[in-house]
């Protein structure tokens, strides 16, 4: 049995560091940052989803199990690797933001 590799690198690359940057970074939100932060992700997540669907209709991306196997669990079609790609990549970039903004200030 192969590897499903789109899934261990969703969540190498996007679910560890968010959850890293998670631990190190919320605690030290103030109450507004904390509330915008839980805003942006109830915007971008359902849009994101909305997206993931439109794209898979549209043929705009295909995923190949002979290079790569997925798990088999599917959302209304669509694998669930690409759910925990778009909902692991949100948080991790916010963290991101919210990181960078505390190391070099406020002008980002």
């Amino acid at each position: 049995m192969r590897l499903p590799l789109y899934f261990l690198s969703t969540l190498l690359y996007f679910w560890l560091p968010a959850a890293a940057l998670a631990w190190k970074v919320y605690p030290g939100l103030d109450r507004l940052s904390r509330r915008a932060f839980w805003l942006t992700l109830a915007v971008f997540v359902p849009l994101t989803a909305a997206m993931e669907f439109v794209c898979l209709r549209l043929d705009v991306w295909t995923f190949s199990e002979a290079k790569d196997p997925l798990l088999g669990l599917r959302i209304f079609g669509a694998p669930v690797e690409e759910f925990l790609f778009w909902f692991g990549a949100q948080p991790f970039v916010l963290f991101s933001y919210l990181a960078f903004r505390r190391r070099f200030g406020r002008a980002l």
